[in-house]
């Protein structure tokens, strides 16, 4: 009796459904080897949310998130019509960030990044595709093309930093790091937050927004969680340049899209980045966006998507066929190593595992040292840090509340809280039994000294009852756009290994800072605030 089931599966060859279910799994990618493990989240804009709902026609994009946010915050592209209507779209968080896991490892830096994204290919079967990246992470789309360039159909790249941290920048990031990692209050918490974001949103971003992004890093980067932000931190301060010969390999499309006047990624380092991409068929194409912001792929959305798509549509176009790879994930992998050494000058790297992706760490010996012993000094008594939230995990209150709340204290040199007088509600109080003793007055006088407001009174004076509300014109307005203070950062040269080093050394020595209600500045920074700028806002 012969088998008349006509489904999918069964039309499939054997080859074709092993693809298939490989592809249809989700949404994490284990990465397991004798010396490391990590667990990949990803997720595209089929209606299964992994790549085995591909249209094969349209080409394939690949996106990695800004830098201290995770793959969700993409949706500004996902949701395009321009781009989720003619690609197959796939997002993945990085090992440190999102829904992504893993074993702390000192060795893991952006070349490892670039393996990671390379055995997720394979795993899932992926055709070459054009990666999208933004910030920092743009030099892991770089290092992906040079080691495996049959995987990159075009890179994007937005906002692209220098090759390593600016003097300037290293500073200031490193007393953010404290700031935010030690904070002990919630004020201390929320400053650190308003640093950061005055460099990645835009100077009047709308509270909503403001709110949405406080709070991912509230969340997901809280002091009691401080390891995890300590090791992002340390892959992005401690990272290496690409060399010119190496950046000569790359020889897909590339382009640039860099805001015009941001501190934190000058200009002229995406300048810099053109001229080095020698390899380039018709050179690197740099689009300056008017705009003065970190997060361009959000706040600037729809312009850099309408860039993003004009220069795909200018490609060659390219089919998204989910195939079993031609060689094994061992000898593509050893490929890598071997020009990985090549750039390295050490052939002895071709000699390391191929099934791990931490072999293809270019991280020093010094430096994993120094990494694993900031990683134990910052997780020294984390589980007891301060947390800025309640116990159901949500924020205590919005970011662009903080300063309408007329309760917010003051801590004064001998740890007492006062409430400024300018936080001090204006409300109308009742009538005293006292007054109404009183024959000598008319009640026109006696009403007028009972409606006397409390801030004119005496300091020492304690608030009498209210039962009177405010008038309508005198109600606290809900603001239009969180004001944040300009960034001033001086354009400096990228940090040296010796002035790497040195923050190193200081990084170890993790501990609290000072309050943020006195805006003292300890450390390396006392050295900058001397300008007219206040705090580490000037270099952040």
């Amino acid at each position: 009796m012969s088998n008349t089931n006509n489904s999918p599966l069964t039309l499939l060859s054997l080859p074709s459904l092993a693809c298939w279910l490989v592809a249809s799994a989700m949404p994490f990618i284990d990465l397991v080897a004798r010396d490391d493990y990590a667990s990949l989240w990803y997720s595209t804009n089929t209606q299964a949310r992994n790549v085995g709902g591909f249209d094969p026609l349209k080409p394939t994009i690949v996106m990695l998130h800004p830098l201290h946010v995770d793959s969700e915050w993409l949706y500004p592209q996902l949701d395009d019509p321009r781009l989720f209507q003619k690609y197959n779209i796939v997002t993945f968080d990085t090992r440190l960030t999102g829904a992504s896991f893993n074993r702390f490892s000192p060795k893991y830096d952006l070349w490892v990044a670039a393996a990671d994204l390379a055995h997720a290919f394979y795993h899932l079967r992926m055709p070459p595709a054009h990666i999208f990246a933004s910030e920092v992470f743009g030099y892991v789309a770089l290092r992906l093309a040079s080691l495996f360039p049959d995987l990159c159909l075009s890179l994007t790249l937005c906002n692209v930093a220098a090759q390593t941290e600016p003097k300037a920048v290293l500073d200031g990031f490193d007393e953010l790091c404290r700031l935010w990692c030690y904070a002990e209050d919630l004020e201390s918490f929320e400053y650190a937050c308003g640093l950061h974001l005055s460099y990645n949103a835009a100077p009047d971003v709308q509270p909503d927004l403001a709110d949405e992004i406080v709070a991912y890093f509230q969340m997901n980067w809280p002091p009691f969680k401080r390891t995890n932000l300590i090791s992002v931190a340390q892959v992005i301060l401690n990272r290496t340049a690409m060399t010119a010969d190496e950046l000569a390999t790359i020889q897909c499309p590339v382009l640039i899209c860099q805001a015009q006047s941001n501190p934190i990624f000058p200009v002229v380092f995406a300048e810099q980045l053109v001229k080095d991409l020698t390899g380039v068929p018709g050179g690197a194409i740099l689009y300056p966006v008017k705009a003065a912001i970190g997060f361009i792929t959000i706040f600037s959305a729809s312009i850099v998507n309408k860039v993003f798509t004009n220069f795909l549509t200018r490609l060659p176009a390219a089919r998204s066929d989910l195939t079993e790879p031609a060689v094994s994930l061992s000898e593509a992998m050893h490929a890598a190593l071997v020009r990985l050494g090549e750039f390295a000058g050490d052939p002895e790297v071709e000699k390391r595992d191929p099934q791990s992706p931490l072999s293809f760490s270019r991280v020093t010996e010094e430096v994993r040292k120094s990494q694993e012993d900031t990683f134990k000094a910052y997780e020294k008594d984390q589980r007891h840090a301060f947390s800025p939230l309640t116990r159901d995990g949500r924020p205590i209150r919005k970011f662009s509340e903080r300063k309408d709340d007329w309760m917010w204290l003051q801590i004064k040199a001998d740890r007492c809280s006062y409430t400024p007088p300018s936080k001090v509600p204006k409300v109308r109080f009742k009538e005293s039994k006292r007054d109404s003793y009183k024959s000598d007055k008319s009640k026109k006088d006696r009403l007028h000294k009972t409606k006397t407001k409390w801030e004119d009174a005496a300091p020492d004076a304690s608030p009498p009852p209210y039962d009177t509300p405010l008038e309508p014109d005198e109600l606290p307005k809900p603001a239009t756009a969180v004001v944040l203070q300009p960034v001033d950062i001086p354009l400096s040269e990228p940090s040296s290994s010796a002035e790497q080093t040195r923050a190193r050394s200081r990084r170890v020595l993790a501990g609290p800072v000072s309050t943020v209600e006195q805006h003292i500045v300890k450390g390396s920074m006392a050295k900058v605030v001397s300008h007219h700028t206040t705090g580490v806002r000037k270099y952040l």
